[in-house]
């Protein structure tokens, strides 16, 4: 198993994870980036009780960081 070649995504991606993919592609970051950002997203969304993003606001990014990071 490779861990460093990115897998392929859909060609319209309709989920929220292969969109953020596709947008990290299109900016060229490296993949390594594209695993980091989707690991702490992913973290981000288990600690909201798996509420997608577009319906969380400052409030709960603030209460992610302050558990996350601390005060």
């Amino acid at each position: 198993m490779i861990l460093d070649v990115p897998p392929k995504l859909p060609d319209n991606p309709t989920r929220f994870m292969d969109q953020l993919r596709t947008l990290i592609r299109s900016r060229n970051m490296a993949y390594k980036t594209e695993q980091t950002y989707c690991h702490w997203i992913k973290r981000f969304i288990r600690f909201h009780g798996m509420q997608h993003p577009s319906a969380c606001s400052a409030k709960e990014v603030e209460q992610f960081l302050l558990h996350t990071c601390g005060s």
